[in-house]
């Protein structure tokens, strides 16, 4: 289980990272984004990292089908953009929970700003303790969209929970960075990361099948790389530094990013 370090970790992270994350990513994207590809290369980065992220969501979502009868739990939230997506999208309705106070004022802020209709509600909560007015829900689907890869020390924990919202047949739903290697320490040889087979075992033995397996790391590149020109641009040495060392690890296959579809058995 999460300790309360790790999770003053985690509020920590993206609390200092707030003011970059807003300038380069776009308001409410935390995720990665998901591109069209000719030849190997990216052809589409010019669509802007916020709309490559509802493009992953979308994606996600369709292969997950996700439906209007959809309810969907969506684990790290973060500032709420893929929840708010998935409304909008497949007009499901979405609970998203998240340890981060300011991440969640900024997602009521964006729902707020986006719609008065749409069927989201946000709450601050740890996965492995939800209040019962959250587990007192019946679920179709978990989501975890770029969340568990700050807890990799308790992924099969963090999967477990997952499985155990959903009900036989319920769906659970993962796009999440891989080692072996750690996604944000990328050159700290001591610092280590599940791969995507373990990924793959801890979902299974967690009592899930799973429907689809992908290795999405040539969007995490694409993205990466896009953010790369971004820190160019603002001259942000410290953004460019740690951009270069991801961009390396990639293509090193040292990181990379898993899409997980499953089924709950």
């Amino acid at each position: 289980m999460t300790t309360v370090d790790e999770i003053n970790v985690i509020i920590g992270h993206y609390d200092n990272h707030r003011e970059w994350h807003d300038l380069a990513r776009g308001n409410g994207n935390l995720g990665d984004g998901y591109y069209q590809f000719q030849n190997g290369q990216p052809i589409d980065l010019d669509i802007g990292f916020p709309e490559a992220c509802r493009r992953m969501t979308k994606y996600l979502g369709t292969m997950g089908q996700l439906r209007e009868d959809s309810v969907v739990l969506d684990f790290g939230c973060g500032e709420g953009t893929p929840a708010i997506t998935m409304a909008k999208l497949f007009g499901c309705r979405v609970i998203g929970v998240d340890l981060s106070s300011n991440n969640l004022l900024k997602a009521k802020q964006f729902l707020e700003e986006e719609s008065s209709t749409l069927n989201v509600e946000f709450h601050e909560a740890n996965f492995f303790t939800l209040p019962d007015q959250i587990k007192n829900n019946s679920f179709t689907h978990v989501w975890a969209q770029v969340s568990f890869f700050h807890s990799h020390a308790h992924l099969a924990t963090c999967i477990n929970a997952a499985a155990e919202r959903l009900d036989k047949g319920g769906t659970f739903v993962l796009v999440d960075y891989c080692g072996p290697r750690h996604p944000v320490f990328t050159r700290d040889t001591s610092k280590s990361a599940p791969d995507m087979e373990t990924y793959i075992k801890y979902v299974k033995d967690a009592g899930f099948t799973v429907l689809i397996q992908e290795d999405a790391s040539r969007h995490f590149l694409a993205g990466t790389k896009y953010l790369r020109k971004i820190a160019l641009e603002e001259k942000n040495e410290h953004e460019i530094n740690f951009y270069n060392g991801r961009i390396s690890s990639i293509e090193e296959n040292l990181i990379g990013m898993i899409v997980l579809i499953a089924i709950k058995n």
